[in-house]
C-alpha cells in the first residue's frame, strides 16, 4: 500500500508505527538471508543499484535497515569467538588493520545479535521534511539546513559525499544536552596505569533542534552551534603531566565551520588563577597524552578532504548492554565487549594541511545513528599510527535512558602503535536533555569553576 504524507503529524504516525512493526511494508527494505560484503580495502564502486520508492521511502530505509531482519555473513552468527584460530570468517567484514589484529592473536572477538537503534520521530519528520532543500555552498558550508540529517541519501559518485557523510555526523541526533563525568588515562602495552586525570564535560546545543523551543535564540544570533565546558576534578596530578592543562575549558563551535572555534581556559599553575584565550589547533598535541585536540574535541570539516570510500555490512563493537565498557587485549586498548554485524559508511579524510600530524584518518560512521564506531589512523607514509574506538550503551540499558534514542557514549579508546600505549576516556556517569541553563556556557562561570 503506498503512504501518501499529508502532514507533519501523519507522517509521525507512519514513522511510529514502523518503529513499532506496524504499517506500511513497503516503507522498508527487504535483507537478503545472506549480505555479501567487500573486501575492506576495497573502494566503494561507482555504479550502485538503482533506488526505488519516493524520497520519504528511501530514507525511512535508512533509518530502519533492520526491520526486514539483522545482516548476515557465513560464519559470523551471535555467540560466535573469532579468534587466531578462525580467523577467516571475518576476512570479508574487518578491516584490514584489525583483521590482522586478529589473526595475530592480539584480539578475540565476541559477536552478539545486531542492534536496532531508530532516531526519534521528530528527527525522522525533520530529515523527510527538509533534506531535499541542503546543499553545499562553494566553501563545503551547509545551505538551506534546519534540523535532522542533512544528506540521508548518499551517492558514491557523488564527489562531495565524503563530505556530506562527514556533515551527517556533525549533526547526528546525540541529545541536546549532555553532561558527563569523565576519566582520561594513559596505560601501557601491559595495562598499567600510567598517568591521568578525571573531569566534567556539558554540551548544549542552541541551533538546529528537531524541536525549536529547544534552540537558544541568543546563540543563533551568534552562529553558535554549540557550547561545550570542560572542568577537570582532580588538578593536582594533572598539573604533573602538564603546568598549563586548563583546570576548566570552554568552547564555542559556530554554524559556519570555517568560522574559528572560540576556546578559552582558566589555568591553576603555581595556584594561580588565570583566564586565557587561544585559536583552537585541533592538531596540536595533547599535553603528554599519546593524542592530539581533534581526536577528543573534534576538527573543522573544511580542514579535511573527504572522500566517500563504501557502503558496507562490517564487523564493528556493538551496543553494550551495560554502563561500562570493557577494554583489554595484548594493547590494553581494544573493546572486549560483543562486537555485531552493522552496515557502514567508510569514509575517508584526508588533511588539508601537508604539516598536519596525520596523513589521513578513515572513518567507519554507523549508517543507522551516524556515530562513529572507529577510526583507523595513520602517518604520512602511510603506516598505521593509531585506532580509535567509540563504544556506547543502548539507551535501554542505561539508568535514566530508556525513553532516549540516541547512542550513550560509555568510553572510548585510542591505541597508538608506535608509543605502545592506550589512551582510554571512561564515561562513569552520563546524563541526556536536562535543563543547563545558557549561562553555565560562559567565561564568568569559568572563572567561578576555576577558583
Amino acid at each position: 500500500m503506498q503512504i501518501v504524507y499529508f502532514c507533519l503529524s501523519a507522517l509521525g504516525l507512519t514513522i511510529l508505527c514502523c518503529a513499532c512493526g506496524m504499517g506500511s511494508g513497503s516503507l522498508l527494505p527487504r535483507s537478503a538471508s545472506v549480505t555479501k560484503v567487500e573486501t575492506s580495502a576495497s573502494p566503494a564502486s561507482s555504479t550502485t543499484e538503482k533506488e526505488s520508492g519516493s524520497f520519504s521511502e528511501r530514507v525511512l530505509r535508512g533509518f530502519f535497515p533492520y526491520r526486514e531482519g539483522p545482516p548476515r555473513v557465513l560464519g559470523i552468527v551471535p555467540g560466535v569467538a573469532i579468534s587466531q584460530s578462525n580467523w577467516q570468517v571475518a576476512s570479508e567484514a574487518l578491516s584490514q588493520q584489525l583483521l590482522t589484529t586478529v589473526q595475530n592473536g592480539e584480539l578475540t572477538i565476541l559477536v552478539q545479535e545486531t542492534s536496532d537503534l531508530p532516531v526519534t520521530p521528530e528527527y525522522m519528520t525533520a530529515t523527510i521534511e527538509r533534506a531535499q532543500g541542503v546543499t553545499l555552498d562553494e566553501s563545503g558550508n551547509l545551505v538551506h539546513y534546519y534540523a535532522g540529517l542533512p544528506f540521508p541519501l548518499l551517492d558514491p559518485a557523488d564527489p562531495q559525499a565524503g563530505l556530506k557523510a562527514a556533515w551527517n555526523a556533525r549533526h547526528a541526533d546525540s541529545g541536546d544536552i549532555v553532561q558527563r563525568l569523565e576519566s582520561l588515562e594513559v596505560r601501557d602495552i601491559t595495562g598499567e596505569y600510567q598517568y591521568g586525570f578525571s573531569f566534567a564535560y556539558s554540551r548544549a546545543y542552541g541551533m538546529h533542534r528537531t524541536k525549536p523551543e529547544r534552540n537558544v535564540p541568543a546563540w543563533e544570533d551568534e552562529d553558535i552551534l554549540y557550547k561545550e565546558f570542560i572542568q577537570v576534578l582532580h588538578p593536582a596530578p594533572a598539573i604533573t603531566i602538564h603546568p598549563l592543562l586548563g583546570l576548566v575549558h570552554l568552547f564555542y563551535w559556530h554554524d559556519h565551520d570555517t568560522r574559528p572555534v572560540n576556546q578559552w581556559y582558566v589555568t591553576g599553575f603555581l595556584s594561580i588563577n588565570r583566564l586565557r584565550t587561544l585559536v583552537y589547533d585541533p592538531g596540536a598535541s595533547a599535553w603528554r597524552f599519546p593524542l592530539l585536540y581533534e581526536d577528543l574535541f573534534g576538527s573543522y570539516l573544511h580542514a579535511y578532504q573527504w572522500r566517500l570510500l563504501s557502503t558496507r555490512v562490517a564487523l564493528v563493537p556493538g551496543f553494550v548492554h551495560g554502563t561500562a565498557p570493557l577494554f583489554g587485549g595484548q594493547r590494553a586498548g581494544y573493546p572486549l565487549d560483543p562486537w555485531e554485524l552493522r552496515t557502514v559508511y567508510i569514509v575517508e579524510a584526508v588533511p588539508r594541511n601537508p604539516e598536519h600530524p596525520y596523513g589521513r584518518k578513515v572513518f567507519y560512521f554507523d549508517q543507522q545513528t551516524f556515530a562513529p564506531l572507529y577510526v583507523l589512523i595513520f602517518d604520512h607514509q602511510g603506516k598505521q599510527w593509531r585506532t580509535g574506538f567509540f563504544l556506547y550503551a543502548h539507551p535501554t540499558a542505561y539508568p535514566g535512558a530508556k525513553d532516549l534514542r540516541v547512542p550513550i557514549l560509555i568510553g572510548r579508546s585510542w591505541i597508538d602503535f608506535t608509543a605502545d600505549r592506550a589512551t582510554l576516556a571512561l564515561v562513569t556517569d552520563a546524563t541526556y536533555n536536562q535543563p543547563l541553563s545558557p549561562d553555565f556556557f560562559t567565561p564568568a562561570n569559568m572563572i567561578r569553576k576555576g577558583k
